[in-house]
C-alpha cells in the first residue's frame, strides 16, 4: 500500500489509516504513518483530502475482551486492566465521533457483521490476522483456568464487567449505531464471531442455572472428561505407590546387607589392630621353642 509512507499532503490523498481495536483481528492497533485516534479527535478539518481513507475496525465485546485479557501475561493487576478498559472505551467513543464528523472518509467496520470478509479481501495478510489470530474463551485455558462451562463463565464475567463499567457498553453500542453496513453476508463458519447476546438484557434464569450447575451438554462432556482424567490419575497414583513400596523393600534389604558388611568390617579392623601383638607373641613362642635345652 502506497499509503503507509511519508510524503506530505500529496501522499495523504492516497493514505489508508488503519486502526484495529481489540477483537477486530487486525494485526496492528495503528498502521505505520497514521496519526493516533486521539490526534484525529482533535482535528476539525478533513485530515487528508477527499480521497483519504480511514478504517477503524472492531469486533464483538466478547472477542474484544478475550483479546484484551490475552495481552497480559501474567494476569494484570486491577489498575492495569482498568486502564486498558478505559482506553478501549475511549477508542469506541472516538470511533463513533470520527464517523459522525467525516462520514465519507471514515469506514467503521464491525468484523462480526460481514467486515471479516471485507478485510480479508482488501487488506494484505500481514495486516489482517483473521479469525485464527484471535484468542478464544472456552476449552482448556492457557493459564489453567476451568474448562467445564467456560462459555457460561465468560458470559458471567462480561456481564459483571459491564455492570461495573456501563460506559463501555454504551460506547460499544454507539459505535454499533454508526458502523457501516458492509452488505457482506458472514460466512457460515463465522458463528463464533457473532454477538448473539443482547448485553442490555439480564441473563435468563435458565441460562444462569445451566452455567452454575453445568447442566448443558458441554458441561456434561467436560465433567465426563474430568472424571476420566481423575481415573487415569488414580491408576497412575496406585502404580507409583507400588513402585515406592518396592523401593522401600529394596532399601531395607540394602540396609541389612550394609549392616552385615559393617559387622565384618569392624571384626576385620579389630583383628588388624591386634595383629602386631599376635605376631609378637608368635615370634616369642617360636623363639622359646627353638632355643637349646640345657
Amino acid at each position: 500500500m502506497a499509503s503507509m509512507h511519508d510524503g506530505g499532503s500529496a501522499a495523504e490523498h492516497s493514505a489508508l489509516w488503519l486502526y484495529g481495536l481489540p477483537g477486530s483481528g487486525v494485526a496492528v492497533p495503528q498502521a505505520a504513518g497514521a496519526p493516533s485516534l486521539e490526534d484525529l479527535e482533535q482535528r476539525r478539518a478533513e485530515p487528508a483530502g477527499l480521497n483519504a481513507r480511514i478504517w477503524i475496525c472492531y469486533g464483538s465485546l466478547s472477542q474484544g475482551l478475550a483479546e484484551l485479557v490475552d495481552r497480559f501475561q501474567p494476569p494484570p493487576q486491577a489498575a492495569e486492566l482498568g486502564a486498558a478498559l478505559e482506553r478501549w472505551q475511549a477508542d469506541f467513543s472516538r470511533a463513533a465521533l470520527l464517523k459522525r464528523r467525516w462520514r465519507n472518509q471514515v469506514r467503521l467496520v464491525n468484523i462480526c457483521k460481514g467486515g471479516a470478509a471485507l478485510l480479508a479481501k482488501e487488506l494484505p495478510p500481514e495486516l489482517w490476522g483473521g479469525r485464527q489470530g484471535l484468542p478464544r474463551f472456552g476449552g482448556a485455558a492457557p493459564n489453567g483456568g476451568p474448562q467445564v462451562g467456560s462459555e457460561g463463565y465468560r458470559e458471567l464475567a462480561i456481564r459483571a464487567l459491564l455492570e461495573c463499567r456501563p460506559g463501555l457498553l454504551n460506547a460499544w453500542l454507539d459505535a454499533e449505531h454508526w458502523a457501516d453496513a458492509i452488505g457482506v453476508k458472514p460466512a457460515a463458519d463465522q458463528g463464533a464471531w457473532q454477538e448473539p447476546l443482547d448485553w442490555r438484557r439480564p441473563m435468563a434464569l435458565e441460562r444462569l442455572v445451566s452455567v452454575l450447575w453445568c447442566t448443558d451438554g458441554a458441561g456434561k462432556a467436560g465433567l465426563q472428561e474430568l472424571e476420566e482424567r481423575c481415573a487415569q490419575l488414580e491408576e497412575q497414583l496406585a502404580q507409583e505407590r507400588d513402585h515406592v513400596a518396592m523401593l522401600n523393600r529394596y532399601i531395607k534389604q540394602m540396609e541389612k546387607e550394609l549392616d552385615h558388611f559393617m559387622a565384618n568390617h569392624e571384626r576385620a579392623a579389630t583383628l588388624a589392630e591386634r595383629l602386631p601383638l599376635l605376631l609378637q607373641r608368635a615370634r616369642q613362642q617360636l623363639g622359646t621353642c627353638s632355643a637349646p635345652h640345657p
